[in-house]
């Protein structure tokens, strides 16, 4: 029988809990049966886990799960959801991460409730269901760290030297690596720097860069970031293992405050090149980035440019390639020829931006009529977790 509501809620005894779960257990509710339009839900734990609420015509079938993924509970910070159940029957689940808890809050109450509200200093995560209170520009929030789930990014790069028997090179400033190579199996990363001890170059004691901070697809294809500090000889070996790097800095300098040697980053396994700082850059300058295989891309902005040359005016096709981890296959997404004659840069926003699928690689190559041709390139993505 399905009772009236009084004028107040009620709490559910079937549906909350304070029994810790061990890793990777799961509490499941009782399935519950109202007239109360609302359910409200709020839960706590000192390990990250997964709500869900489900939803059901007649207790028997839970045919209906929102959302479909879960909601992420983040480790020691309260999750506050209201779902709209009207006379069905509801329940919660909650499956706990990894590791035992010490402690779990999950509380569910029946009842009329009206929207959620964001508070005005409250980041903004993918799965929020509460109206942001304040007026706000969405990618400067992204920008700023105030949208969890999302990662912007802005890459560049430049070449200085590009020539004809180059072809179609990739647009990374060591003037060398034509053609990027996509690792498939996670390697060690091999860190090769002018480690030359107590003078002006890189590396422990030394004036010049003294920490590395890499941001990398792990084993995994998963975003992730660690600091290196190098050593004295001049050639290092990560602790990690990675499938790419979209990223590094020298977070840590001597009293040059930048890089005082070229570093050139290979894999360990193979040895092509997966990154470079160019001495005094302090940062990676290419054209090239890595979807994490847990996420997907939206690419926003594309600048490319070219300097005509005293004396010559030549033509560069510039490219974007995308890559695709899935099915191992390369895709020509892009292509532009700039006559130096009468252009040297241009800017694409596109108005529905260009998706990148997770896993994909997407880098820009250009290729020259003429020697000693220089080009540049940024664009901007925002990566959303695929949850």
């Amino acid at each position: 029988m399905i009772d009236s509501p009084p004028v107040q809620g009620i709490a559910s005894q079937l549906n909350s809990t304070v029994a810790t779960l061990a890793g990777g257990a799961t509490f499941t509710g009782v399935g519950e049966a109202n007239n109360y339009p609302h359910a409200f839900v709020m839960s706590k734990s000192d390990v990250a886990g997964t709500l869900f609420l489900d939803f059901s015509v007649d207790g028997t079938n839970w045919d209906s799960t929102y959302p479909s993924s879960g909601y992420e509970c983040a480790a020691a910070i309260p999750e506050v959801h209201v779902a709209k159940k009207a006379s069905r029957w509801f329940r919660i689940r909650y499956v706990n991460g990894a590791d035992a808890q010490s402690y779990l809050r999950l509380g569910v109450y029946y009842g009329q409730y009206g929207e959620l509200a964001a508070a005005l200093n409250q980041n903004i995560g993918l799965d929020s269901d509460a109206t942001v209170v304040r007026p706000t520009s969405a990618q400067d929030e992204i920008t700023i760290g105030r949208r969890v789930g999302v990662t912007p990014w802005n890459n560049f790069g430049y070449r200085s030297d590009i020539d004809t028997a180059d072809g179609d090179a990739l647009i990374i400033a060591d003037n060398v690596t034509n053609t990027p190579t996509i690792l498939t199996t996670a390697s060690t990363f091999d860190i090769a720097y002018d480690g030359t001890a107590g003078g002006s170059t890189d590396g422990a004691g030394t004036t010049g860069a003294i920490e590395l901070t890499f941001f990398y697809l792990n084993a995994s294809g998963s975003e992730t970031t660690t600091a290196h500090t190098l050593g004295t000889d001049g050639t290092d070996t990560t602790s990690f293992s990675g499938l790419g790097i979209n990223r590094v800095l020298v977070t840590v300098s001597g009293s040059n405050d930048a890089n005082v040697s070229d570093i050139t980053i290979t894999a360990t396994t193979g040895g092509s090149l997966q990154a470079c700082i160019i001495a005094g850059e302090s940062i990676t300058q290419q054209a090239w980035f890595h979807t994490p295989t847990d996420e997907k891309g939206c690419a926003k902005y594309l600048f490319i440019g070219a300097n005509k040359l005293s004396g010559s005016s030549p033509l560069v096709t510039f490219k974007g390639i995308v890559h695709s981890r899935t099915n191992d296959t390369k895709y020509e997404i892009f292509r532009h020829v700039m006559d130096t004659g009468t252009e040297n840069s241009f800017i694409i926003q596109d108005p529905v931006n260009f998706g990148l699928e997770s896993g994909d690689v997407l880098y820009f190559t250009a290729a020259t009529t003429a020697n000693n041709t220089a080009v540049e390139c940024r664009f901007s993505i925002n990566t959303y977790q695929n949850s």
